[in-house]
């Protein structure tokens, strides 16, 4: 049991970070406490936080957020306002609130009477005992009920954390989705362009019926990827409307601008000392190894002194009339001295401990993870951007060069044109994912593990799609 504590105490010595709750452990101050973080992790990510448990015309204030259009700050302040799951979130607070005031109670003193008549003679016995030893274990009883709270304070906070990059999330995929439509639109309009010569050079007999129909299928081909990314643009607001808590005339916001360009393919200096610092989960498995140690010495206590308690104690008889005197009860420790409660609490120390090793090698591991995975789709990004779309561009100006030279085709340089929007849409789609891989680091900086973040954009869509064809929800 020592050596468990001393390990326990080495962790919470050598990781206090601020991931800790304070040490104010009054109830009525853990929700404060609480929003008071969040709000300064999220500024740490440059956004102001409006989170207020108090209820009040959230709505009005949202709906005022995104008049005039929707932008990343203030989706994530319109969920803060909005979201009633982040507010049910703050509401689980409740409970352990409830036992750390529980925990500060004394018990009630307890008054017990008794008669007994006889032929000739009554006896009355009054007594009004309280737990003595209550008194000595209201203070460790407080400390576990204080451990617990910071460890579902902990809770709490990486739950709202979570919401919150989501909704950042969504506002990426939704404004890469208007990016996708966009340049589909272009492809079809490059397309219908070359259907419409084809046609003409068809009705003049220039071109055979098979080149006119391959030309009409691939305009069909083009309409069709244009209705999907319309239907896809359409599909991407509805988890960013959930998250924002929106429904009817509200879900009518537009996004301007388009996907920020990476300038740099570049990670936080040392991500993983950071996410261990800041982990909201690391925190609360602290707390809950805290827990454990002092529900142990408190079990130590009770089986040794259990319940004894000291009182008042009056008698009545006949003859003599009332006696009045003090009286103590204490139970002898021979077969129960709690040794199953010592046990168990040690168990869940041990489990915590191990938690605790197990989560911390899980958060480096994912900020290798993330840290890989951003500069990657940052470096292909940046390689779109600067080396592969200006080659295409130039082809498409070449290719046009040598048609007004009457060297090739109005086709070429259709063709060309579309091969350029394509490249478009593969430099969006990856700097979608880029975004995506920036906010997953940003997450984890600000104390939040988010294990379904583990799995690539691509492993994700193919989960889905082979759970789609078993008829499986994903």
């Amino acid at each position: 049991m020592t050596s468990r504590i001393a390990v326990f105490l080495s962790i919470a010595l050598a990781s206090p970070g601020p991931g800790c709750a304070s040490s104010d452990h009054e109830p009525h101050h853990a929700t404060s406490r609480v929003e008071a973080e969040i709000g300064n992790r999220l500024a740490a990510s440059g956004l102001e936080s409006p989170l207020d448990s108090s209820e009040g015309a959230v709505t009005a204030e949202a709906l005022a957020l995104i008049a005039d259009g929707l932008t990343e700050a203030d989706a994530v302040k319109v969920a803060l306002l909005n979201n009633h799951a982040i507010r049910a979130q703050l509401q689980r607070l409740g409970v352990a609130r409830a036992d750390l005031v529980q925990a500060g109670l004394l018990a009630n003193p307890v008054f017990s009477a008794n008669a007994k008549f006889f032929d000739d003679a009554r006896e009355i016995e009054l007594d009004l005992t309280q737990s003595f030893v209550d008194l000595f274990f209201r203070p460790l009883r407080r400390s576990v009920a204080a451990a617990l709270l910071q460890e579902r304070e902990a809770e709490v906070k990486g739950a709202v954390l979570r919401i919150v990059f989501d909704v950042k999330r969504a506002f990426v995929r939704v404004r890469a989705s208007q990016d996708v439509q966009e340049l589909t639109a272009h492809v079809l309009k490059a397309a219908d362009g070359s259907f419409q010569l084809m046609q003409a050079l068809h009705v003049a007999g220039n071109v055979t019926d098979a080149q006119f129909t391959t030309e009409e299928a691939a305009l069909g081909q083009a309409k069709l990827e244009h209705a999907k990314a319309v239907s896809e643009a359409i599909e991407a607001r509805e988890p960013l409307n959930v998250l924002l808590g929106l429904w009817g005339d509200a879900t009518a916001w537009r996004i301007e601008g388009r996907l920020a360009a990476f300038e740099t393919a570049d990670a936080p200096e040392h991500l993983e000392r950071r996410a261990i610092e800041e982990s909201l989960a690391l925190a609360a498995t602290k707390s809950r190894a805290q827990a454990a140690a002092q529900r142990a010495g408190l079990a130590i206590w009770q089986g040794i002194f259990g319940s004894g308690e000291v009182g008042v104690f009056a008698k009545n008889e006949s003859e003599a009339g009332w006696g009045f005197g003090p009286g103590f009860s204490l139970p002898i420790p021979l077969f129960n001295r709690g040794q199953a409660q010592r046990a168990a609490a040690e168990a869940e120390l041990d489990q915590a401990l191990h938690d605790y090793t197990s989560e911390a090698v899980e958060i480096r591991s994912a900020a290798r993870v993330f840290r890989e995975r951003l500069l990657a789709r940052s470096e292909r990004a940046m390689y779109l951007r600067q080396i592969h779309l200006p080659v295409r561009a130039r082809l498409v100006q070449e290719t046009l060069q040598n048609y007004n030279a009457m060297q090739i085709g109005a086709f070429e340089v259709l063709l060309a044109k579309q091969q350029e929007i394509q490249a478009g849409r593969e430099y969006v789609e990856t700097l979608r994912d880029a975004h995506l891989a920036r906010l997953d680091i940003e997450e984890l900086i600000a104390g939040n593990l988010n294990p379904e973040r583990l799995a690539s954009e691509d492993s994700r869509e193919s989960h889905t799609m082979r759970n789609s064809k078993n008829g499986d929800h994903p």
